[in-house]
């Protein structure tokens, strides 16, 4: 299940309303599971050279809640 709702959320980033990206790039973010996936990290990597500034900064701030957990473990 984890899986599916992850790759669910990736799928969406690819949309091109800004605003359905902006929504699952910071579901991403809070699903502590995608640590473990390293396709929905690369893409939030990808993300922050989106030319919309509102996608890349999304983009940065999931990639920042992410690094936490990094610490943590």
């Amino acid at each position: 299940m984890q899986e599916e709702i992850i790759k669910t959320l990736l799928e969406l980033t690819f949309r091109g309303n800004d605003d359905v990206k902006i929504e699952a790039i910071s579901a991403l973010g809070d699903y502590e599971a995608t640590l473990e996936q390293q396709d929905a990290v690369s893409r939030l990597i990808e993300l922050c050279k989106d030319p919309n500034r509102e996608v890349a900064v999304s983009s940065i701030k999931s990639l920042s809640k992410l690094s936490s957990y990094f610490i943590k473990k």
